[in-house]
Protein backbone atom coordinates (compact mmCIF):
# COMPACT_ATOMS: atom_id res chain seq x y z
CA UNK A 1 0.00 0.00 0.00
CA UNK A 2 1.21 3.60 -0.54
CA UNK A 3 1.78 6.52 1.53
CA UNK A 4 -0.96 8.00 2.59
CA UNK A 5 -2.06 10.30 5.53
CA UNK A 6 -4.32 8.45 7.64
CA UNK A 7 -7.39 9.62 9.84
CA UNK A 8 -8.70 8.30 12.88
CA UNK A 9 -11.02 9.05 15.33
CA UNK A 10 -13.19 7.17 17.95
CA UNK A 11 -17.24 6.62 17.30
CA UNK A 12 -19.82 4.25 18.21
CA UNK A 13 -21.38 1.71 16.79
CA UNK A 14 -24.52 3.40 15.02
CA UNK A 15 -27.59 2.65 17.62
CA UNK A 16 -30.23 0.22 17.21
CA UNK A 17 -28.80 -1.18 13.81
CA UNK A 18 -28.97 -4.68 13.16
CA UNK A 19 -25.63 -6.45 11.34
CA UNK A 20 -24.17 -9.61 10.58
CA UNK A 21 -20.25 -10.19 12.11
CA UNK A 22 -18.87 -10.63 8.80
CA UNK A 23 -15.22 -10.17 10.03
CA UNK A 24 -12.92 -11.34 13.33
CA UNK A 25 -10.48 -8.42 14.52
CA UNK A 26 -6.98 -9.17 15.40
CA UNK A 27 -4.68 -6.54 16.89
CA UNK A 28 -1.75 -6.35 15.61
CA UNK A 29 1.75 -5.25 17.30
CA UNK A 30 2.48 -1.78 18.21
CA UNK A 31 5.68 0.16 18.90
CA UNK A 32 6.06 0.51 22.32
CA UNK A 33 8.08 3.66 21.82
CA UNK A 34 5.97 5.88 20.36
CA UNK A 35 2.03 6.62 20.80
CA UNK A 36 0.34 5.84 17.16
CA UNK A 37 0.97 2.32 15.31
CA UNK A 38 -0.31 2.05 11.51
CA UNK A 39 0.11 -0.47 8.83
CA UNK A 40 1.60 0.26 5.24
CA UNK A 41 1.24 -2.65 3.32
CA UNK A 42 0.78 -6.55 4.16
CA UNK A 43 1.67 -9.34 1.49
CA UNK A 44 -0.30 -12.80 0.76
CA UNK A 45 2.03 -14.38 3.92
CA UNK A 46 0.63 -11.47 6.37
CA UNK A 47 3.80 -9.73 6.57
CA UNK A 48 3.54 -6.18 6.82
CA UNK A 49 5.53 -3.29 7.04
CA UNK A 50 4.24 0.16 8.75
CA UNK A 51 5.16 3.31 10.51
CA UNK A 52 4.89 4.62 14.08
CA UNK A 53 4.47 8.23 15.08
CA UNK A 54 4.88 10.30 18.21
CA UNK A 55 8.22 8.60 19.37
CA UNK A 56 8.59 9.45 22.85
CA UNK A 57 11.40 11.31 24.40
CA UNK A 58 13.09 12.85 21.42
CA UNK A 59 16.11 14.30 22.29
CA UNK A 60 15.99 17.85 22.74
CA UNK A 61 19.89 19.66 22.27
CA UNK A 62 19.34 23.19 23.80
CA UNK A 63 23.72 23.91 24.13
CA UNK A 64 23.38 26.11 20.95
CA UNK A 65 20.17 28.26 21.85
CA UNK A 66 20.07 32.01 23.37
CA UNK A 67 17.93 32.03 26.34
CA UNK A 68 18.04 35.62 26.17
CA UNK A 69 16.10 35.90 22.75
CA UNK A 70 13.14 37.37 23.03
CA UNK A 71 11.68 34.58 20.80
CA UNK A 72 11.90 31.83 23.36
CA UNK A 73 11.13 34.31 25.99
CA UNK A 74 7.80 35.30 24.58
CA UNK A 75 7.34 31.59 23.99
CA UNK A 76 7.35 30.96 27.52
CA UNK A 77 5.46 33.72 28.54
CA UNK A 78 2.55 32.90 26.15
CA UNK A 79 2.91 28.97 27.67
CA UNK A 80 2.66 30.22 30.63
CA UNK A 81 -0.02 32.68 30.32
CA UNK A 82 -2.31 29.86 28.42
CA UNK A 83 -1.94 27.85 31.51
CA UNK A 84 -3.13 30.10 34.18
CA UNK A 85 -5.89 31.32 31.80
CA UNK A 86 -7.42 27.88 33.19
CA UNK A 87 -6.05 28.48 36.59
CA UNK A 88 -2.61 25.85 36.07
CA UNK A 89 0.57 27.05 37.02
CA UNK A 90 3.35 26.14 35.17
CA UNK A 91 6.45 23.95 36.49
CA UNK A 92 9.71 24.65 35.23
CA UNK A 93 11.96 28.00 34.01
CA UNK A 94 13.50 28.65 31.25
CA UNK A 95 16.69 28.91 33.61
CA UNK A 96 15.69 24.73 34.50
CA UNK A 97 15.71 24.16 30.96
CA UNK A 98 19.11 25.78 30.38
CA UNK A 99 21.35 24.79 33.37
CA UNK A 100 19.23 22.14 34.59
CA UNK A 101 18.42 19.91 31.50
CA UNK A 102 14.96 19.80 32.10
CA UNK A 103 13.56 19.05 28.98
CA UNK A 104 14.84 15.78 29.65
CA UNK A 105 13.74 15.14 33.05
CA UNK A 106 10.37 17.42 33.03
CA UNK A 107 7.59 16.15 30.07
CA UNK A 108 5.85 19.74 30.41
CA UNK A 109 9.46 21.45 30.07
CA UNK A 110 9.86 18.19 26.87
CA UNK A 111 6.86 18.97 25.48
CA UNK A 112 7.66 22.99 25.50
CA UNK A 113 10.44 22.75 24.13
CA UNK A 114 9.47 20.23 21.23
CA UNK A 115 6.73 22.90 20.52
CA UNK A 116 9.26 25.94 20.46
CA UNK A 117 11.29 23.81 18.19
CA UNK A 118 8.89 23.12 15.69
CA UNK A 119 7.33 26.16 15.20
CA UNK A 120 11.02 26.92 14.12
CA UNK A 121 11.10 24.02 11.67
CA UNK A 122 12.08 26.31 8.26
CA UNK A 123 15.15 28.10 10.40
CA UNK A 124 18.09 26.50 9.77
CA UNK A 125 19.80 27.87 12.73
CA UNK A 126 17.45 25.20 14.93
CA UNK A 127 17.52 21.62 16.12
CA UNK A 128 15.12 19.46 13.53
CA UNK A 129 12.67 17.14 14.86
CA UNK A 130 10.65 14.33 13.57
CA UNK A 131 8.83 11.99 16.03
CA UNK A 132 7.86 9.31 13.13
CA UNK A 133 9.54 5.62 12.29
CA UNK A 134 9.78 2.92 9.86
CA UNK A 135 8.22 -0.46 11.31
CA UNK A 136 9.17 -3.55 10.31
CA UNK A 137 5.86 -6.27 12.04
CA UNK A 138 7.07 -9.62 13.23
CA UNK A 139 3.92 -11.81 14.82
CA UNK A 140 5.04 -9.93 18.29
CA UNK A 141 6.76 -7.44 17.82
CA UNK A 142 6.72 -3.60 15.46
CA UNK A 143 10.49 -2.95 15.48
CA UNK A 144 11.95 -0.02 14.26
CA UNK A 145 13.62 -0.16 11.21
CA UNK A 146 16.66 2.60 10.80
CA UNK A 147 16.87 4.14 7.31
CA UNK A 148 19.20 6.50 6.94
CA UNK A 149 19.35 8.23 10.37
CA UNK A 150 22.82 7.96 12.10
CA UNK A 151 24.48 8.76 15.42
CA UNK A 152 24.64 12.73 16.62
CA UNK A 153 27.21 13.98 19.12
CA UNK A 154 24.61 16.72 19.80
CA UNK A 155 21.98 14.05 20.65
CA UNK A 156 23.71 11.58 22.31
CA UNK A 157 22.45 8.70 19.83
CA UNK A 158 20.38 8.81 16.64
CA UNK A 159 19.55 12.58 15.67
CA UNK A 160 16.14 11.41 15.14
CA UNK A 161 15.65 14.58 12.45
CA UNK A 162 15.17 12.15 9.37
CA UNK A 163 11.72 11.17 7.95
CA UNK A 164 11.77 7.28 7.11
CA UNK A 165 8.66 5.69 5.59
CA UNK A 166 8.80 2.38 4.74
CA UNK A 167 5.73 1.66 1.87
CA UNK A 168 5.37 -1.88 0.58
CA UNK A 169 6.00 -5.27 0.20
CA UNK A 170 6.52 -8.25 -2.07
CA UNK A 171 5.27 -11.38 -1.86
CA UNK A 172 8.75 -12.67 -0.44
CA UNK A 173 9.39 -10.12 2.10
CA UNK A 174 11.50 -7.61 0.02
CA UNK A 175 10.43 -4.12 1.38
CA UNK A 176 10.70 -0.42 -0.03
CA UNK A 177 10.40 3.44 0.76
CA UNK A 178 12.48 6.28 1.00
CA UNK A 179 14.32 8.52 3.57
CA UNK A 180 16.05 11.76 4.20
CA UNK A 181 19.42 12.26 5.39
CA UNK A 182 20.35 13.06 9.16
CA UNK A 183 20.98 16.74 10.21
CA UNK A 184 24.96 17.66 10.97
CA UNK A 185 25.07 20.59 13.48
CA UNK A 186 27.69 22.70 12.35
CA UNK A 187 29.36 26.35 13.06
CA UNK A 188 29.51 28.84 10.44
CA UNK A 189 30.65 32.63 10.26
CA UNK A 190 28.50 34.56 8.23
CA UNK A 191 29.74 37.28 6.28
CA UNK A 192 30.29 40.70 8.37
CA UNK A 193 30.10 38.83 11.37
CA UNK A 194 32.79 38.01 13.79
CA UNK A 195 31.02 34.64 16.16
CA UNK A 196 30.12 31.41 14.23
CA UNK A 197 26.40 31.08 14.15
CA UNK A 198 24.85 27.03 14.37
CA UNK A 199 23.36 26.00 11.69
CA UNK A 200 21.79 22.22 10.95
CA UNK A 201 22.10 20.80 7.66
CA UNK A 202 22.04 17.21 5.57
CA UNK A 203 23.32 15.46 2.62
CA UNK A 204 19.99 14.51 1.07
CA UNK A 205 16.50 15.57 1.17
CA UNK A 206 14.94 11.90 0.15
CA UNK A 207 16.65 8.71 -1.56
CA UNK A 208 14.75 5.70 -2.28
CA UNK A 209 15.74 1.85 -0.86
CA UNK A 210 14.99 -1.67 -0.52
CA UNK A 211 15.03 -3.60 1.61
CA UNK A 212 15.83 -7.08 1.53
CA UNK A 213 14.25 -10.25 3.50
CA UNK A 214 17.61 -10.57 5.24
CA UNK A 215 17.62 -6.91 6.16
CA UNK A 216 19.76 -5.54 4.24
CA UNK A 217 19.27 -2.72 2.38
CA UNK A 218 20.12 -1.51 -1.42
CA UNK A 219 19.74 2.17 -2.17
CA UNK A 220 18.21 3.09 -5.43
CA UNK A 221 20.04 5.78 -7.35
CA UNK A 222 18.04 8.31 -9.27
CA UNK A 223 18.19 9.49 -13.00
CA UNK A 224 19.94 12.95 -12.03
CA UNK A 225 22.24 13.62 -9.25
CA UNK A 226 23.94 16.12 -8.00
CA UNK A 227 26.10 17.71 -4.98
CA UNK A 228 23.41 17.85 -2.56
CA UNK A 229 21.85 14.77 -2.98
CA UNK A 230 19.15 14.67 -5.44
CA UNK A 231 15.79 13.40 -4.70
CA UNK A 232 14.10 10.14 -5.09
CA UNK A 233 11.35 8.16 -3.43
CA UNK A 234 10.13 4.50 -3.70
CA UNK A 235 6.23 4.18 -3.56
CA UNK A 236 5.42 0.22 -4.54
CA UNK A 237 7.13 -2.93 -5.54
CA UNK A 238 6.17 -6.43 -6.96
CA UNK A 239 8.00 -9.86 -7.49
CA UNK A 240 7.51 -10.80 -10.88
CA UNK A 241 7.30 -15.03 -12.20
CA UNK A 242 10.71 -14.74 -12.93
CA UNK A 243 12.03 -13.79 -9.68
CA UNK A 244 12.85 -10.49 -10.61
CA UNK A 245 11.74 -6.83 -8.92
CA UNK A 246 9.88 -3.70 -10.41
CA UNK A 247 10.07 -0.99 -8.17
CA UNK A 248 8.04 2.03 -8.68
CA UNK A 249 8.14 5.70 -7.15
CA UNK A 250 9.77 9.24 -8.59
CA UNK A 251 12.90 10.83 -9.18
CA UNK A 252 14.51 13.91 -9.72
CA UNK A 253 15.59 14.08 -13.45
CA UNK A 254 16.93 17.40 -13.71
CA UNK A 255 17.73 21.19 -12.49
CA UNK A 256 15.55 23.40 -14.72
CA UNK A 257 16.62 27.53 -15.08
CA UNK A 258 14.43 28.45 -12.52
CA UNK A 259 16.12 26.68 -9.82
CA UNK A 260 19.34 27.22 -11.44
CA UNK A 261 18.74 31.25 -10.64
CA UNK A 262 17.08 31.02 -7.49
CA UNK A 263 20.33 29.13 -6.66
CA UNK A 264 23.07 31.59 -8.66
CA UNK A 265 20.92 34.70 -6.56
CA UNK A 266 20.68 33.12 -3.12
CA UNK A 267 23.31 30.43 -2.43
CA UNK A 268 26.55 32.53 -2.37
CA UNK A 269 27.89 31.08 0.94
CA UNK A 270 27.91 34.41 3.09
CA UNK A 271 24.89 34.00 5.01
CA UNK A 272 24.41 30.41 5.37
CA UNK A 273 26.01 26.95 4.18
CA UNK A 274 25.70 26.91 0.68
CA UNK A 275 24.02 23.16 1.67
CA UNK A 276 21.66 25.06 3.99
CA UNK A 277 20.30 27.27 1.45
CA UNK A 278 19.84 24.73 -1.31
CA UNK A 279 17.80 22.75 1.42
CA UNK A 280 15.50 25.69 1.66
CA UNK A 281 15.36 25.82 -2.46
CA UNK A 282 13.67 22.58 -2.04
CA UNK A 283 11.81 22.86 0.70
CA UNK A 284 9.47 24.96 -2.07
CA UNK A 285 10.06 22.83 -5.34
CA UNK A 286 13.71 22.60 -6.96
CA UNK A 287 13.65 19.87 -9.11
CA UNK A 288 12.43 18.53 -12.21
CA UNK A 289 10.75 15.63 -11.02
CA UNK A 290 9.00 11.85 -13.65
CA UNK A 291 7.55 8.98 -12.05
CA UNK A 292 10.18 6.29 -11.92
CA UNK A 293 10.63 2.40 -12.38
CA UNK A 294 13.64 0.61 -11.34
CA UNK A 295 13.95 -3.26 -12.57
CA UNK A 296 16.43 -5.55 -10.06
CA UNK A 297 17.04 -9.10 -10.88
CA UNK A 298 16.62 -12.11 -8.26
CA UNK A 299 19.86 -10.89 -6.67
CA UNK A 300 18.96 -7.44 -6.21
CA UNK A 301 21.40 -6.18 -9.26
CA UNK A 302 19.34 -3.27 -10.87
CA UNK A 303 18.92 -3.54 -14.25
CA UNK A 304 19.72 -0.44 -15.87
CA UNK A 305 18.42 -1.52 -19.89
CA UNK A 306 14.78 -1.69 -17.45
CA UNK A 307 14.98 1.80 -14.84
CA UNK A 308 13.89 4.36 -16.22
CA UNK A 309 11.50 7.64 -16.33
CA UNK A 310 8.02 6.72 -16.96
CA UNK A 311 7.23 10.37 -18.50
CA UNK A 312 4.35 13.09 -17.60
CA UNK A 313 1.50 14.21 -19.07
CA UNK A 314 2.60 17.29 -21.01
CA UNK A 315 5.56 18.40 -23.26
CA UNK A 316 7.92 21.68 -21.82
CA UNK A 317 7.51 24.57 -24.28
CA UNK A 318 10.34 26.42 -25.37
CA UNK A 319 12.06 28.76 -22.81
CA UNK A 320 9.36 27.66 -20.21
CA UNK A 321 11.66 27.09 -17.27
CA UNK A 322 9.76 26.03 -14.29
CA UNK A 323 9.71 22.56 -12.82
CA UNK A 324 7.05 19.92 -14.03
CA UNK A 325 6.03 16.90 -11.88
CA UNK A 326 4.45 13.16 -12.17
CA UNK A 327 4.65 10.25 -9.88
CA UNK A 328 4.06 6.90 -9.94
CA UNK A 329 2.39 5.58 -6.64
CA UNK A 330 1.72 1.67 -7.84
CA UNK A 331 2.59 -1.21 -9.84
CA UNK A 332 0.93 -4.55 -10.74
CA UNK A 333 2.52 -7.87 -11.62
CA UNK A 334 1.43 -7.06 -15.77
CA UNK A 335 4.13 -4.01 -14.85
CA UNK A 336 1.30 -1.17 -15.66
CA UNK A 337 2.64 1.88 -13.61
CA UNK A 338 0.02 4.13 -11.76
CA UNK A 339 -0.17 7.29 -10.56
CA UNK A 340 -0.84 10.73 -11.49
CA UNK A 341 0.90 14.14 -13.17
CA UNK A 342 0.62 17.45 -14.49
CA UNK A 343 -0.89 18.02 -17.52
CA UNK A 344 -1.42 20.70 -19.92
CA UNK A 345 -5.12 22.24 -20.77
CA UNK A 346 -4.89 24.81 -23.76
CA UNK A 347 -2.31 27.73 -23.91
CA UNK A 348 -0.76 27.61 -20.99
CA UNK A 349 -3.24 26.08 -18.91
CA UNK A 350 -1.49 23.12 -16.05
CA UNK A 351 -3.49 20.91 -14.02
CA UNK A 352 -2.14 20.59 -11.12
CA UNK A 353 -2.11 16.68 -10.79
CA UNK A 354 -4.08 14.10 -13.12
CA UNK A 355 -4.47 10.34 -12.29
CA UNK A 356 -3.70 8.06 -14.82
CA UNK A 357 -1.21 5.42 -15.92
CA UNK A 358 2.14 5.26 -17.46
CA UNK A 359 2.83 3.29 -21.23
CA UNK A 360 5.40 3.15 -23.29
CA UNK A 361 6.82 6.81 -21.89
CA UNK A 362 3.48 8.52 -22.23
CA UNK A 363 1.27 9.89 -19.35
CA UNK A 364 -2.27 8.04 -20.14
CA UNK A 365 -5.39 10.06 -17.79
CA UNK A 366 -8.27 8.45 -16.73
CA UNK A 367 -9.78 11.02 -14.55
CA UNK A 368 -11.21 14.11 -16.79
CA UNK A 369 -10.68 17.89 -15.39
CA UNK A 370 -12.01 21.35 -16.44
CA UNK A 371 -11.04 23.19 -13.92
CA UNK A 372 -7.49 24.30 -12.62
CA UNK A 373 -8.02 24.13 -9.31
CA UNK A 374 -9.19 20.20 -9.42
CA UNK A 375 -6.77 17.69 -9.04
CA UNK A 376 -6.90 13.64 -8.96
CA UNK A 377 -4.81 10.80 -7.83
CA UNK A 378 -4.25 6.98 -9.01
CA UNK A 379 -3.73 5.05 -5.45
CA UNK A 380 -3.74 1.13 -6.47
CA UNK A 381 -3.94 -1.07 -9.09
CA UNK A 382 -5.08 -5.12 -9.47
CA UNK A 383 -3.70 -7.39 -11.78
CA UNK A 384 -6.50 -7.35 -14.01
CA UNK A 385 -5.74 -3.58 -14.72
CA UNK A 386 -8.50 -1.82 -12.68
CA UNK A 387 -7.09 1.45 -11.29
CA UNK A 388 -8.74 2.94 -8.35
CA UNK A 389 -8.27 6.33 -6.77
CA UNK A 390 -10.11 9.72 -6.09
CA UNK A 391 -10.09 13.35 -7.33
CA UNK A 392 -11.14 16.17 -5.33
CA UNK A 393 -12.40 19.67 -6.46
CA UNK A 394 -9.43 21.73 -4.57
CA UNK A 395 -6.91 21.79 -1.65
CA UNK A 396 -8.09 24.92 0.43
CA UNK A 397 -7.30 25.01 4.20
CA UNK A 398 -4.99 22.39 5.18
CA UNK A 399 -7.66 19.73 3.46
CA UNK A 400 -9.04 18.30 0.30
CA UNK A 401 -12.82 19.41 -0.35
CA UNK A 402 -15.48 17.46 -2.48
CA UNK A 403 -13.79 14.24 -2.78
CA UNK A 404 -14.82 11.64 -4.82
CA UNK A 405 -13.38 7.70 -5.39
CA UNK A 406 -13.56 5.82 -8.57
CA UNK A 407 -12.47 3.22 -10.33
CA UNK A 408 -10.91 2.80 -14.24
CA UNK A 409 -10.76 -0.16 -15.68
CA UNK A 410 -7.86 0.39 -18.31
CA UNK A 411 -8.73 -2.71 -20.52
CA UNK A 412 -12.68 -1.52 -21.13
CA UNK A 413 -11.89 2.45 -20.50
CA UNK A 414 -14.34 2.59 -18.33
CA UNK A 415 -14.81 4.74 -15.69
CA UNK A 416 -17.00 5.33 -12.59
CA UNK A 417 -17.41 6.73 -9.22
CA UNK A 418 -18.25 5.05 -6.17
CA UNK A 419 -21.28 7.07 -4.21
CA UNK A 420 -20.58 7.48 -0.99
CA UNK A 421 -22.77 7.10 2.35
CA UNK A 422 -24.00 10.48 1.62
CA UNK A 423 -24.19 13.77 -0.46
CA UNK A 424 -21.24 15.38 0.50
CA UNK A 425 -19.50 12.39 2.19
CA UNK A 426 -16.06 12.68 1.56
CA UNK A 427 -14.54 9.39 0.25
CA UNK A 428 -10.90 7.78 0.23
CA UNK A 429 -9.98 5.13 -1.63
CA UNK A 430 -6.23 3.07 -0.61
CA UNK A 431 -6.40 -0.48 -2.36
CA UNK A 432 -8.34 -3.28 -4.58
CA UNK A 433 -7.63 -6.58 -4.75
CA UNK A 434 -7.83 -9.27 -7.93
CA UNK A 435 -11.75 -9.46 -7.05
CA UNK A 436 -12.42 -6.29 -7.54
CA UNK A 437 -12.92 -5.49 -3.05
CA UNK A 438 -12.12 -1.83 -2.79
CA UNK A 439 -11.35 -0.22 0.51
CA UNK A 440 -10.54 2.67 2.29
CA UNK A 441 -11.78 5.61 4.44
CA UNK A 442 -15.20 7.83 3.82
CA UNK A 443 -16.91 10.17 5.94
CA UNK A 444 -20.10 8.75 7.85
CA UNK A 445 -21.71 12.03 9.94
CA UNK A 446 -23.38 14.73 8.70
CA UNK A 447 -23.57 18.67 9.84
CA UNK A 448 -20.64 18.46 12.42
CA UNK A 449 -17.66 20.45 12.02
CA UNK A 450 -14.94 17.42 12.15
CA UNK A 451 -16.98 14.58 10.74
CA UNK A 452 -15.91 11.36 11.57
CA UNK A 453 -14.13 9.02 9.08
CA UNK A 454 -14.69 4.71 9.18
CA UNK A 455 -13.53 2.38 7.15
CA UNK A 456 -15.21 1.47 4.04
CA UNK A 457 -15.46 -1.95 1.26
CA UNK A 458 -16.94 -1.61 -1.98
CA UNK A 459 -17.53 -4.89 -3.55
CA UNK A 460 -17.21 -3.96 -7.69
CA UNK A 461 -19.32 -6.84 -9.06
CA UNK A 462 -22.17 -6.04 -6.68
CA UNK A 463 -21.84 -2.24 -6.07
CA UNK A 464 -22.20 -2.79 -2.59
CA UNK A 465 -20.73 0.13 0.14
CA UNK A 466 -20.32 -1.18 3.70
CA UNK A 467 -19.29 0.27 6.47
CA UNK A 468 -16.72 -1.99 7.67
CA UNK A 469 -17.55 -1.27 11.47
CA UNK A 470 -20.99 -2.62 10.76
CA UNK A 471 -19.66 -6.03 9.54
CA UNK A 472 -17.46 -6.03 13.09
CA UNK A 473 -18.85 -6.87 16.85
CA UNK A 474 -20.71 -4.08 18.77
CA UNK A 475 -17.98 -1.68 20.46
CA UNK A 476 -18.12 -2.38 24.25
CA UNK A 477 -15.75 -2.89 27.21
CA UNK A 478 -14.56 -6.28 25.22
CA UNK A 479 -14.25 -5.26 21.87
CA UNK A 480 -13.04 -1.38 22.27
CA UNK A 481 -12.11 -0.55 18.43
CA UNK A 482 -13.48 1.70 15.86
CA UNK A 483 -12.00 0.66 12.90
CA UNK A 484 -10.86 4.02 10.75
CA UNK A 485 -9.21 3.35 7.75
CA UNK A 486 -8.76 0.55 5.25
CA UNK A 487 -5.59 0.14 4.18
CA UNK A 488 -5.01 -2.84 2.12
CA UNK A 489 -6.80 -5.88 1.15
CA UNK A 490 -5.15 -9.55 0.22
CA UNK A 491 -6.86 -11.66 -2.50
CA UNK A 492 -7.91 -14.13 -0.29
CA UNK A 493 -10.08 -11.31 1.24
CA UNK A 494 -8.37 -10.15 4.79
CA UNK A 495 -8.15 -6.77 5.28
CA UNK A 496 -5.23 -4.60 7.17
CA UNK A 497 -6.20 -1.48 9.00
CA UNK A 498 -6.43 1.13 11.52
CA UNK A 499 -8.29 1.75 14.59
CA UNK A 500 -8.43 3.45 17.79
CA UNK A 501 -8.21 1.93 20.91
CA UNK A 502 -8.50 3.91 24.33
CA UNK A 503 -5.86 3.17 26.25
CA UNK A 504 -3.41 5.20 29.28
CA UNK A 505 -2.81 8.54 28.58
CA UNK A 506 1.42 8.97 28.16
CA UNK A 507 3.06 12.48 27.89
CA UNK A 508 6.17 13.30 25.60
CA UNK A 509 8.61 11.36 27.58
CA UNK A 510 6.35 8.17 28.14
CA UNK A 511 4.91 8.20 31.45
CA UNK A 512 1.54 7.27 32.50
CA UNK A 513 -0.09 10.86 33.11
CA UNK A 514 -2.29 11.30 36.09
CA UNK A 515 -5.09 14.41 36.76
CA UNK A 516 -4.92 16.37 40.10
CA UNK A 517 -6.77 13.84 41.99
CA UNK A 518 -3.96 11.18 41.07
CA UNK A 519 -5.69 9.06 38.95
CA UNK A 520 -5.17 7.71 35.49
CA UNK A 521 -5.57 9.66 32.06
CA UNK A 522 -6.84 8.42 29.20
CA UNK A 523 -6.56 8.78 25.31
CA UNK A 524 -7.64 7.34 21.91
CA UNK A 525 -4.23 6.00 20.37
CA UNK A 526 -4.25 4.71 16.52
CA UNK A 527 -3.35 1.16 16.30
CA UNK A 528 -3.11 -1.53 13.07
CA UNK A 529 -5.54 -4.58 13.30
CA UNK A 530 -6.34 -7.44 10.82
CA UNK A 531 -9.81 -8.42 9.50
CA UNK A 532 -10.70 -11.80 8.85
CA UNK A 533 -13.73 -13.06 7.15
CA UNK A 534 -16.05 -15.20 9.83
CA UNK A 535 -18.66 -17.02 7.08
CA UNK A 536 -20.38 -18.03 10.45
CA UNK A 537 -21.31 -14.54 11.42
CA UNK A 538 -24.42 -13.56 13.48
CA UNK A 539 -26.62 -10.71 13.60
CA UNK A 540 -25.99 -8.88 16.53
CA UNK A 541 -27.94 -5.22 17.56
CA UNK A 542 -26.17 -2.71 19.02
CA UNK A 543 -26.82 -0.66 21.85
CA UNK A 544 -27.59 3.30 21.78
CA UNK A 545 -25.03 5.63 21.90
CA UNK A 546 -23.42 6.72 25.06
CA UNK A 547 -21.37 9.19 26.16
CA UNK A 548 -17.72 8.74 26.08
CA UNK A 549 -16.05 11.90 26.79
CA UNK A 550 -12.48 11.59 26.25
CA UNK A 551 -12.93 9.28 23.20
CA UNK A 552 -15.53 11.77 21.75
CA UNK A 553 -13.29 14.86 22.01
CA UNK A 554 -10.29 13.03 21.17
CA UNK A 555 -8.52 14.72 17.81
CA UNK A 556 -8.27 13.37 14.71
CA UNK A 557 -4.77 11.19 13.95
CA UNK A 558 -2.42 11.56 11.00
CA UNK A 559 -0.24 8.88 8.82
CA UNK A 560 2.33 11.88 9.52
CA UNK A 561 1.61 13.50 13.02
CA UNK A 562 2.63 17.07 13.48
CA UNK A 563 5.33 17.32 15.94
CA UNK A 564 3.21 19.95 18.00
CA UNK A 565 1.04 22.60 16.70
CA UNK A 566 -0.41 25.40 19.06
CA UNK A 567 0.21 25.86 22.89
CA UNK A 568 -3.30 25.52 23.18
CA UNK A 569 -3.68 22.10 22.09
CA UNK A 570 -1.20 20.36 23.36
CA UNK A 571 -0.39 22.29 27.12
CA UNK A 572 -2.38 19.44 29.42
CA UNK A 573 -2.92 20.15 33.41
CA UNK A 574 -0.09 19.99 35.64
CA UNK A 575 -0.20 16.42 36.65
CA UNK A 576 1.20 14.36 39.31
CA UNK A 577 3.60 11.83 37.55
CA UNK A 578 3.78 8.09 38.22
Amino acid sequence: MKYSLLAASIGLCFSGQLFAVTYELSELPTNENTKHTYVMDANESGVMVGRATELFNLPIDVSYIDFNDSGIKNAYDSWKRNLELRDETIDFTLEDIEKNNAAATNADAHLFMRNFISTRSNNPEFQKLNSGIGIMFSTTSADEKVLFDANRDYTNGLSRSTVQLLTAIASDGTAVGWGTAPYDQIEFQKKDESENTTFFQRAHASRALLIKPNGETVELPGSFSDDYGSFSIATDIKKLDDGSYLVVGQSAVSVEKDSEDRFNDNCKGEDEPVAVCVWQLQNSGYYDLRAYQWKLDANFNIISSETKDLGIGLTREENEERIHVSSALAVNKAGVPIGQSQTREGDDFIIRQRAGYFQDGTFKPVVEHDKGYESSRAIAINDNNVIVGYRMDEFTTGSFVNVKSYYYDIDNSEYKEIASFYEGSDMYVRDINNAGQIIGQAEVEKNVSVPRRDAFLFDKATNQLSNINDLLPCKSADFPYQVSEAIKITDSGNIYAIATKTVKRKDSLGNIMKDSNGNEEFESVAIPVLLTRNSSGTPAECAPDEAETYERSSASFGGVIALLSAPLLMLRRRRNKK
